[in-house]
């Protein structure tokens, strides 16, 4: 546009050329804001450079006469305003010197960011990674800086990248001045570091309670993460999809492949990999809504979830995409399939085998329909006529033993809980008093009636009935231990039982312990 003074004023951008004045002087130069000093201005700040931003305007010297003053409406001094076209100008000539700039990925993502005003890291990163594939370059050769300086010049702010605040010697520094310690500043220091130590400590003490509680801290880790549409997991499917067949191309493959082809396949499986992990994790949401109707079936909750889990992964190598329904959909049935059989293998002291597990469910299900039908509880016989011709009363009768869950001694009785459910139950290996006496006076009489035997033939007799050791011996063990032959102890042992038995004033006091 042409001032009326003559000059030819450009309305976008100012050059850095110096202009003399009417009296010969020059003019301080000025500041070309182009886009690649803006980059190169927030390169910097992201980057926490340690030397102050230098000012957007150039001083004048003080020697330098005052120029004339210009017609146009604009300052000589360039001051750093928003992109203009200039700027759009000068990345789009980054664009066209770096190949991989000028791709499709890279477009959409600068158009989107556009749309949006912002863009995060990590759209970058996949854009970025799908350009570089696309035209084989290596991504160490391409550099992702360029693609900042790129979105950062169009007007584009990244999301998730916090720029440290820079500050101005001259503007937000301090000057090294004398400061003089008088007690109420000390006073004063002490009470802020005081208060400060107090609210770190608060602030410690309930990160402790909220990290404490593992189901409160996962759910939130988890709902960070933003639930997709039908699209995006279509998509996601696709690229998993392919990096399946990437993978078995290089397993089956790998050799006959060249180095550059290789690395491409190498990427398209690690996109795959991604692609599996986004649609895992943004689907978690859904295993903890379903696992929390099995809560309280003898597994904890977390241990539920990650049984979902197992479920959910498994959905995603399942899971087919064409048929355009939705993830959830499907993941739902091999979720609590995860679940059912974690709790029917897990949830019991005592380990009943799955299938097991699911026939005394089918032996429940017959005993309650019986029990609504005849009015009262079915037996045997009639849970295993409806069983089938497979089922008998004896089969359907083990069947429900292990359906019997351990009861702990140690259980509680009373309101007062100061007696235990062991301290009810007898013990039927130890012997009541009376037998105890019994026995003992059994013995003796015994050993009175023996006495009258020689000691090898009450010996004997003991052996053989068990008097010694609870055990009867057999004729080879007894012969064994007094060195003669079994039929030698026979015939001590038939001698020894005449004896007795001609002689009842022996044994009379016996004959009352046999009734």
């Amino acid at each position: 546009m042409t001032t009326p003074g003559g000059t030819v004023a450009k309305a976008k951008s100012t050059t850095a050329s110096s202009t003399p004045s009417a009296d010969g002087a020059t003019e301080a130069p000025t500041v070309q804001a182009s886009a690649k000093g803006a980059a190169a201005a927030k390169g910097a700040t992201a980057k926490r450079a340690s030397k102050p931003a230098a000012k957007s305007t150039a001083q004048k010297p003080a020697s330098t006469p005052k120029a004339k003053p210009s017609a146009t409406k604009g300052s000589t001094k360039a001051t750093k305003s928003a992109p203009s076209k200039g700027d759009d100008a000068d990345a789009t000539s980054t664009v066209a010197s770096a190949g991989w700039l000028a791709t499709a990925p890279i477009k959409n993502v600068l158009a989107s960011g556009k749309k949006a005003g912002s863009v995060d890291t990590a759209e970058l990163t996949v854009a970025f990674n799908k350009a570089v594939a696309e035209i084989g370059v290596e991504p160490e050769e391409a550099n992702f800086e360029d693609l900042m300086e790129v979105v950062e010049a169009q007007g584009i702010s990244i999301a998730d990248l916090a720029e440290d605040e820079v500050i101005d010697d001259e503007e937000g520094g301090f000057e090294n001045e004398d400061i003089e310690d008088d007690d109420e500043d000390a006073e004063a220091t002490e009470k802020f570091e005081r208060e400060e130590m107090e609210a770190r400590a608060e602030a410690m003490a309930d990160a402790r309670v909220k990290t404490n509680d593992p189901v409160r801290q996962y759910l939130q880790e988890i709902g960070r993460v933003k639930l997709l549409t039908l699209e995006e997991e279509i998509s996601l499917a696709r690229r998993i999809e392919e990096g399946e067949a990437a993978r078995k191309r290089l397993d089956e493959d790998a050799d006959s492949f060249e180095e550059r082809e290789r690395r491409r396949q190498k990427r398209v499986v690690e996109d795959g990999d991604l692609a599996r992990q986004h649609l895992i994790e943004a689907n978690l949401r859904l295993v903890v809504s379903i696992a929390k109707k099995y809560n309280g079936r003898g597994m904890s909750f977390l241990d539920l979830i990650q049984e979902g889990n197992q479920g959910l992964i498994r959905a995603v190598e399942k899971f087919e995409y064409r048929r355009r329904y939705k993830f959830s959909t499907y993941a739902t049935w091999w979720i609590r399939q995860a679940i059912n059989r974690a709790i029917a293998d897990q949830s019991r002291t005592i380990r009943i085998p799955v299938h097991m597990v699911e026939t005394i469910n089918k032996l429940t299900r017959a005993s309650r329909r019986l029990q609504q039908e005849l009015s009262r509880e079915p037996t045997y016989e009639e849970i295993a006529d409806a069983m089938g011709p497979d089922w008998n009363a004896e089969k359907v009768e083990e069947a429900f033993k292990l359906t019997r869950e351990p009861f702990s001694l140690e259980t509680p009785i009373g309101d007062e809980e100061d007696s235990f459910y062991g301290d009810f139950i007898p013990d039927e290996n130890i012997e009541s008093p009376v037998e105890q006496a019994s026995k003992i006076i059994l013995s003796e009489e015994l050993e009175e009636a023996l006495d009258k035997l020689s000691e090898r033939e009450a010996m004997v007799l003991k052996l053989r009935k068990g008097l010694v050791d609870g055990r009867e011996h057999t004729l080879e063990e007894v012969g064994s231990h007094f060195g003669v032959t079994r039929e030698r102890i026979r015939q001590i042992e038939n001698k020894a039982l005449r004896k007795l038995k001609y002689h009842e004033s022996r044994t009379r006091k016996l004959r009352d312990f046999l009734d």
